[in-house]
């Protein structure tokens, strides 16, 4: 009664004929003052509005339902009604997305403002990313790529705001890769990088452009191939040049993990301390905003990770965790992601020692965030530590850390 009261431009007295009931009866309906109980009786009326709403489809726009037939959406509005007045829209809310499109219109001329609001979106999708990882949220950072990528290509813009356009075009191309190469989509990751270099080139934006290659190389050393990441980050180290000491940090650290995974100790070493000398010097008020994820958990999570492949031999475990133990107490709530990843290996440094009780006690921190995130490295790094419990065969305290990761790698039901 109240959609028809609302949508079909009826008198309280048509209602009323129509239902079958009397005018007073209606009136303390639409008031609140009374609800439909019977469910017969309200089949009645749903029925008997069938016909009626036929005739009145047109006061609704259809633009907000796609291309269907008035009959289509005249039984879609009965429906609802329906399920509105006894509370069981989960036969209906489905049907509602039925035909339904988006609609993404590329703007005429795009000005300066315009790239603005687009940068304050990826933003907003990169914190989707630290927050809760690649695999949640990516389609929908795709969708954004593909809208930036429309506007660069239809848009009219000054050579000024064309500039403005690309840069934005390879930062969320930067967010995309990431996101996509975050879910082992690697393929659509490698095509988003690609774009982004592009863009970066053709805007000589030095900052994503240095962003990208070390992405690039972080992608290749964990896929098991240090080797290619290193020659990435000499590219990323000659773009640095133009860069910021946040972004020295972000390469200098992640060469320290290219020879962290070739067991390149010394160079692991002098990588990790070329990139504290830089952080010691970034200056947070002239760094770009996208930068300021990375902080001194940040910083200290990769040097721990880069320690980690030397420390499961026996070689530098003590710093390693010791920089892990710090990231992990000060990342901050919304880099649940990095927390994870931290902590995850920490967590497996203490079991390949043989400190069960502390990697139990690390477990319970670290499985309520890991299954938080929807990471699959964080994945790969609870598979990591179910398998470093396996040499203790039946000890009690590695077989419960083994069966609760185990049960938090078991996909949620649907």
């Amino acid at each position: 009664m109240v959609l028809a009261d609302r949508h079909l431009d009826l008198s309280q007295s048509r209602i009323a004929q129509i239902c079958g009931v009397s005018q007073p009866y209606v009136s303390l309906v639409l008031s609140g003052k009374r609800r439909v109980k019977s469910e017969e009786a309200a089949e009645s009326i749903i029925k008997a509005f069938s016909q009626e709403q036929s005739d009145h489809v047109d006061s609704i726009p259809s633009g907000l339902i796609g291309p269907v037939t008035d009959h289509d959406l005249a039984e879609g509005l009965i429906r609802f009604a329906g399920a509105a007045v006894f509370g069981d829209l989960s036969a209906v809310a489905p049907d509602l997305m039925d035909g339904m499109a988006p609609t993404i219109t590329v703007p005429d001329r795009v000005s300066a403002q315009d790239v603005d609001y687009l940068d304050k979106t990826t933003d907003l999708m990169e914190r989707w990313d630290f927050r809760f990882g690649g695999g949640l949220s990516r389609n929908a950072v795709l969708g954004q790529l593909r809208h930036v990528h429309d506007i660069y290509r239809l848009a009219s813009y000054t050579p000024q705001v064309r500039t403005l356009v690309q840069s934005a075009l390879a930062r969320i191309s930067k967010v995309a890769g990431w996101m996509a190469f975050d879910a082992a989509d690697i393929a659509t990751a490698r095509r988003c990088w690609v774009l982004g270099l592009s863009m970066a080139a053709e805007a000589e934006d030095a900052l994503v452009t240095t962003s990208l290659l070390t992405d690039m190389a972080r992608a290749s050393i964990h896929t098991g191939d240090p080797t290619t990441g290193l020659s990435m980050l000499g590219m990323a180290t000659a773009s640095a040049t133009r860069a910021t000491p946040i972004l020295r940090t972000a390469v200098a650290v992640v060469t320290a993990r290219a020879h962290g995974a070739l067991g390149d100790r010394r160079d692991c070493l002098t990588a990790i301390d070329a990139a504290h000398a830089h952080f010691d010097r970034h200056d947070a008020q002239t760094e770009p905003s996208w930068m300021a994820f990375f902080d001194a958990a940040q910083l200290a999570g990769d040097a721990g990770q880069a320690l980690v492949p030397l420390a499961v031999t026996g070689v530098e475990h003590d710093r390693a965790v010791d920089l892990l133990s710090h990231a992990v107490t000060q990342h901050a709530p919304d880099a649940a992601r990095a927390s994870a990843l931290s902590l995850a290996q920490l967590t497996r440094l203490h079991i390949v020692v043989g400190d069960l009780p502390s990697a139990e006690q690390a477990t319970e921190t670290l499985l309520p965030t890991a299954t938080m995130v929807r990471s699959a490295r964080v994945r790969g790094n609870l598979r990591d530590l179910v398998d470093a419990t396996i040499p203790y065969g039946g000890d009690p305290v590695a077989g419960r850390v083994r069966h609760r990761v185990e049960q938090a790698l078991v996909p949620p039901l649907a």
